[in-house]
């Protein structure tokens, strides 16, 4: 903590020189040597791409079972001091559990990538993600700490379906949009389930910081990918049959199910979590079934996508403002006045090609601007103390 706040706030007359004393007492006591890791993680980083350049200078010359086995022991030893970390208990063995964790994790898709390299498998990469998963997401999720171990396992739950998505044979197929594609639509949604189960693991979880960042991951996942499809619609119309590629209609119920999914999800998370935060977080799954409805019957229209976008982030800002979540309400304002000013030069057209056109353009951007930093401040939820 800086020295000037302390000296600020017994200036102030918010804590005493007592209190203040009490609180330089604690930081000192409980302060991380920053520099000190960073030289660390710096040694270990420059150790770890010589062995890199050092294998891969030489990774011809070496058997692949050579290299298989080495790998294999690897993993094994990490395995064994990582079940010596765990047994010991106390949080700098559960924080080095966590590196160890991500890193044996991290070791276990490089096998499964090694041994196809090895053996000149012909499967395509979703099936080792798959099987990779399979074998590590239970560790994942009985070990993992924090947001290492969570980003991974997301990561792998997010690439897997999309990667299934783009095979040819269970998608789309000559750029025919077959009934895979309702499928694998499905697929890609389901991540967003990531939210619920963190809801309904956090509150018995001495994991609570792996279940958050988990679930935030999920929930990060639906907005984004969402917003994108809306942000799509605008540039073709693919919903109802009206593409030659979709005759049947596929990409239209796929984009209904995905709706469904969304719903169930909010649902779920209502159902997990009954706090003000469970209760927005439901809210904004709720309005990205509805936006993907919307999204899917008025496609192609340009104006109304970004009309659409900017109503969708409306929501999510009222959403967060319900929650109390500054920041989230922070940047969902400034994300629909960013569209506000995109738009109002989308639909400019030719006036910009013109100075006049231009000064009112950046009148334009100054007055959005003004207004989001205004409503930020006016009706953000205060600001909370770390």
């Amino acid at each position: 903590m800086a020295e000037r706040k302390l000296k600020a706030w017994v200036a102030a007359g918010l804590i005493d020189a007592a209190a203040a004393d009490r609180i330089r007492a604690w930081e000192a006591q409980h302060s991380r040597p920053v520099a000190l890791w960073a030289v660390v993680g710096l040694a270990a980083l420059s150790i770890g791409l010589g062995i890199i350049s050092l294998v891969a200078a030489n990774w011809a010359a070496i058997p692949g079972e050579t290299r298989l086995a080495l790998h294999a022991a690897l993993m094994v030893g990490l395995a064994a001091a990582l079940w010596a970390l765990l047994a010991q208990g106390g949080d700098t063995a559960r924080r080095w559990a966590e590196v160890g964790i991500f890193v044996f994790a991290a070791l276990g898709l490089g096998f499964i990538g090694h041994l196809g390299q090895v053996y000149q498998t012909s499967s395509p990469t979703w099936m080792a993600i798959g099987l990779w998963l399979a074998l590590f997401a239970p560790l994942l999720l009985g070990g993992g700490q924090g947001w290492l171990s969570a980003a991974l396992l997301a990561g792998g739950c997010i690439a897997l379906p999309w990667m299934r998505f783009g095979d040819p044979a269970l998608g789309f197929s000559g750029g025919q949009a077959g009934p895979g594609v309702i499928r694998g639509a499905i697929e890609c949604a389901l991540p967003v389930a990531l939210t619920p189960l963190s809801a309904l693991m956090l509150g018995g979880s001495a994991r609570g910081g792996f279940w958050l960042r988990l679930g935030q991951i999920g929930f990060a996942y639906a907005i984004a990918a969402v917003s994108l499809f809306v942000i799509a619609s605008g540039f073709g119309d693919w919903g109802h049959g009206h593409w030659a590629g979709d005759p049947q209609g596929n990409v239209d119920t796929a984009l209904v199910a995905v709706a469904g999914v969304l719903g169930l999800a909010g649902l779920a998370l209502w159902q997990s979590d009954r706090t003000v935060q469970g209760a927005a977080g439901a809210a904004v799954f709720a309005m990205l079934a509805l936006a993907m409805l919307a999204a899917d019957r008025l496609s192609g229209h340009g104006l109304a996508m970004g009309l659409l976008f900017m109503v969708l982030w409306a929501g999510l800002a009222g959403a967060a403002l319900h929650a109390r979540a500054r920041w989230a309400f922070q940047m969902a304002v400034a994300v629909v006045a960013l569209r506000l000013i995109i738009l109002a030069f989308e639909e400019a057209g030719g006036l910009l090609a013109s100075g006049v056109g231009l000064i009112l353009g950046g009148v334009l951007v100054l007055g959005v601007a003004w207004g989001a930093l205004r409503i930020s401040r006016r009706f953000a939820p205060a600001r909370g103390i770390a």
